[in-house]
């Protein structure tokens, strides 16, 4: 009876799916003045090939990211970095660390830097357009977080994160924190999150991203071998200040004999004009002793194709 309860909630998580769609589509407000939106960008290909749907999960490196109270189910030490090849000439930067403190504690820090590539620069002289050279927009962010399980079925955690944007001759900065939570329920394998990420200052006289997520994350009773795991994911993530990119994201992760991993996953949301297949998700993941390769393949419509690799190890 149990087993038949747990796969029931597994495939109530994935058949939510069509139901999000419909109040994706219906979530189309004004967006509100909000900068920075770069800090919304998935870190981590393990995440993002799920949909970017981790904030229940979150039991990795890239937790700090995506939920501060993840920190809590940090094991040993754990190093990641990541390579983003982004859309047009567009790349990201990411590094990141976490450490276990003591049992049911740990803390993480991460360092990203996106680089928009080169920009023609023109200055107008007598009415007309004049070369003037060529700059290169960046953003630069340093996270440090710490969580800790508070009772044996909740977890908590917080971070801050230092912002600094520079767009050609002028330099922004900006402070934010994130907060989380995690909750282990009475059903074995299903644990709840919530975050409330870029709650700070604002940047270049803009509001940070300011948006709450809340999700759900669930083991299935269902494998092949005996060291099988088969994880499945759902997250919606409301904006406080551009609320019509409020999404739904699910995703599913299948570790075969917790060697080779393959995911896929699926962002809902408003995209506007933007045409082609968006939102699809994809990746694998290989472990071999103490060293993890990552991937992730994102589809942004007539955009194009983004993919993220990463190694990780850890120790």
């Amino acid at each position: 009876m149990q087993t038949l309860l747990k796969i029931a909630v597994g495939l109530a998580i994935i058949m939510i799916l069509p139901h999000g769609v419909v109040w994706a589509e219906q979530t189309n407000y004004d967006i509100g003045k909000v900068g920075g939106s770069e800090l919304k960008l998935g870190l981590g290909p393990r995440p993002v090939a799920m949909g970017e749907a981790f904030v229940a999960k979150a039991d990795d490196v890239n937790g700090v990211a995506w939920n501060p109270a993840g920190l809590s189910q940090a094991k040993g030490s754990q190093i990641g970095f990541m390579h983003n090849l982004y859309v047009q000439e567009t790349s990201l930067e990411y590094l990141a660390y976490t450490q276990s403190l003591f049992e049911g504690a740990g803390v993480g820090a991460n360092v990203t830097y996106l680089n928009y590539g080169k920009f023609d620069k023109y200055n107008e002289v007598n009415g007309l357009p004049e070369a003037a050279g060529s700059f290169t927009p960046t953003l630069f962010t340093a996270t440090l977080g710490y969580g800790q399980w508070l009772m044996p079925n909740l977890g908590v955690g917080a971070s801050v994160k230092m912002i600094s944007q520079s767009i050609d001759t002028e330099t922004y900065s900006a402070v934010a924190a994130d907060f989380g939570g995690l909750f282990k329920t009475g059903l074995d394998g299903l644990q709840l999150g919530l975050a409330v990420q870029n709650l700070g200052t604002k940047l270049a006289d803009a509001d940070l991203p300011l948006n709450a997520k809340v999700g759900a994350a669930y083991v299935l009773p269902v494998k092949f071998s005996a060291n099988d795991i088969w994880n499945t994911v759902l997250d919606i993530s409301v904006p406080f200040g551009d609320t019509k990119y409020t999404s739904v994201n699910i995703g599913t992760e299948y570790w075969y004999n917790q060697m080779v991993a393959a995911r896929v996953g699926y962002k809902i949301k408003d995209t506007g004009d933007l045409g082609g297949i968006t939102g699809f998700t994809a990746g694998a993941g290989v472990k071999l002793s103490m060293f993890t390769v990552d991937y992730a393949l994102v589809s942004y419509g007539d955009l194009g194709l983004t993919h993220q690799i990463a190694l990780g190890v850890g120790f």
